[in-house]
């Protein structure tokens, strides 16, 4: 293990978000530092508008785009380069209020959390702020949206569930609130009645999805980093104790467990009965859904936090070597590899023929999904963390200036 892969702190905020301590001068735990060939082994908000009109309908409406966490979007996002931001929508403090939260988009509204400690409702049309809930501390997960309901957590270890249809705009106050003994970075995710969130007291919650009582929780043996996945009645989700765990979803109990070489931050992507999660050893693995037995592993050059995607027989992830990834989902085999001039942290998501990502060189990167070839670049004045969400034809970008951007 590499000294500089160390992580000082394995609890709440650390899980991506020491990264606003690393970027304030501390060493950062996130360069690339590793040269090791890759290898598979078997076994008061502001806004700037174009004026441009963007479509109402976006259908994500939670991280990843779905409850597997495969990061396929419906439709297609832009096919050429933009040439200026749709619009830009400024958090109420430009300088702490980075939107490290992937924005889910529901019936024409984009919600987002900020560093700032504001949960964010923006019209996508124009990028006008509708309304703000401020918390006590700051909100580094993704929010979800289900039955007219919108679910965030907060650093300030509460899991809120907001009612769309009778918000008070003005005055925003959640339906519930749900407190846990620790804070979370973990984006929520909803089935079945249930919202599931991973607590930085070592604990998955799973929340009832009206009344936000508790229905049960399952150890994670430290705190819970990565964002749970659901798929065939069972949480799957990674944490500090170098895990991936199953759990039963309606009963939280122990299905298996497979232990990776180091901390998992990325979030599991379920497809096809096995599970696709990095770690950062420098591995992808691919295990059994059912059984839990490893099926495969990648070896990067570098630790993985990027979550997988997955479409068509294709596994896409990122690296901290700088590099995005097409393996072979059944084998393990490398197709092909895009080098970018940053750190790839974000996730790369799927709409239509072109994936999409981003990375620490400030650049939203479209890639040809079979081919890996460059459909476009474009370059935000700041690196960004957060991944991307590609709803009705757009791409929403958060960025470390503090901003989220609308291209198109």
């Amino acid at each position: 293990m590499k000294s500089m892969k160390s992580l000082p702190i394995i609890l709440t905020v650390v899980a991506l978000i020491a990264l606003t301590v690393a970027l304030a001068g501390c060493a950062n735990p996130f360069v690339a530092t590793t040269t090791t060939s890759s290898t598979v082994q078997s076994t008061t908000s502001t806004t700037q508008t174009t004026g441009t009109t963007l479509p109402s309908d976006a259908g994500a409406a939670m991280y990843r785009n779905d409850a597997a966490r495969t990061g396929v979007y419906s439709g297609t996002g832009p096919t050429a380069q933009p040439s200026t931001a749709a619009w830009t929508f400024s958090t109420k403090n430009s300088t702490d209020g980075i939107p490290w939260s992937s924005p889910a988009v529901y019936n024409g509204v984009a919600y987002f959390g900020g560093a700032d400690s504001n949960f964010y409702a923006v019209d996508v049309q124009t990028g006008q702020q509708k309304w703000t809930y401020g918390t006590k501390k700051a909100i580094f997960s993704s929010p979800a949206v289900a039955d007219d309901m919108v679910y965030m957590t907060g650093d300030d270890g509460t899991i809120y569930g907001f009612d769309l249809k009778t918000i008070n705009t003005q005055e925003p106050e959640p339906k519930w609130k749900t407190k846990t003994n620790y804070g979370l970075v973990t984006a929520p995710v909803v089935a079945d009645g249930l919202v599931y969130a991973g607590s930085g007291d070592g604990s998955l919650y799973a929340v009832d999805a009206q009344a936000g009582t508790i229905k049960w929780k399952a150890s994670g043996g430290h705190a819970v980093n990565s964002s749970p996945a659901v798929a065939g009645g069972v949480v799957y989700f990674g944490g500090a104790d170098k895990a991936l765990h199953a759990v039963d979803a309606q009963t939280g109990k122990e299905k298996w467990k497979y232990t990776t070489g180091a901390v998992i931050w990325a979030t599991p992507a379920v497809a096809g009965g096995v599970v696709y999660v990095g770690s950062y050893d420098d591995y992808l693995y691919a295990v059994d859904a059912a059984s839990g037995q490893l099926k495969w592993k990648f070896q990067t050059k570098d630790g993985i936090v990027s979550s997988a995607a997955v479409t068509g027989g294709v596994v896409y992830v990122g690296s901290r070597d700088s590099y995005l990834y097409a393996i072979d989902a059944a084998t393990g085999a490398k197709k092909w590899e895009f080098q970018t001039q940053g750190q790839v942290l974000c996730s790369p998501v799927i709409a239509g023929d072109l994936l999409y990502f981003g990375s620490l060189d400030a650049n939203v990167y479209a890639l040809n999904a079979q081919s890996g070839q460059l459909a476009w670049k474009y370059q935000l004045p700041k690196p960004m963390w957060s991944s991307l969400t590609v709803a009705g034809g757009v791409v929403y970008a958060g960025c470390l200036d503090g901003n989220l951007y609308a291209l198109k």
